[in-house]
């Protein structure tokens, strides 16, 4: 057996190489893009987050429904917002990496797709779709996950417990 050959050496450093430029490029996409202003003060969630996650809440819970808001309003952003902000640094890390895995997802599976965002409503629509009815196991819990981070901020409003016709059976004592 011969060591490495020339060919096999020079596509091993290409291949390095590309790993190297992918690399580069999945560092370089979580700052890319411009994201508006947060509608409110925040003190965990940057405007990105708050972009992202605006559009996520709004395709879970959308506004219009039977119960009131929607879970991307600003209510309850700024609800997650303040459970964030109680939680250690790491925590709120891995928190708000979830987020970022729909926003960035495409590009990581279709190299030089567009950040979810960025799309078209209709494009957007399909490919959230295509999260929610994944039979693939990851997929499926990462999708479950996101969920239970909406369900934790919309859920515990008031006026949606309300509307569920949920008595209000802990008063706060003075």
């Amino acid at each position: 057996m011969s060591l490495l050959s020339r060919r096999g050496f020079m596509g091993l450093g290409l291949g390095t190489a590309a790993c190297g430029l992918l690399l580069g490029a999945f560092h370089t996409m979580g700052q890319a893009g411009d994201y508006p202003d947060a509608p409110f003060p925040t003190q965990a969630l940057d405007r990105r987050a708050v972009a992202i996650l605006t559009v996520l809440g709004d395709f879970l819970i959308p506004p219009g429904g039977p119960l009131p808001g929607s879970a991307g309003d600003a209510e309850s952003l700024q609800l997650f917002d303040a459970y964030l902000a109680t939680l250690p640094e790491h925590h709120r890390m891995l928190m708000l990496g979830l987020p970022l895995l729909f926003e960035h997802g495409t590009a990581l599976e279709r190299f030089g797709a567009d950040r979810m965002t960025a799309m078209t409503p209709e494009r957007r629509n399909a490919y959230l779709t295509e999260w929610a009815e994944s039979q693939d196991l990851v997929r499926a819990q990462l999708f479950t996950a996101l969920k239970m981070v909406f369900n934790m901020s919309y859920f515990e409003r008031d006026d949606v417990q309300q509307a569920m016709g949920i008595p209000q059976v802990c008063a706060v004592l003075a």
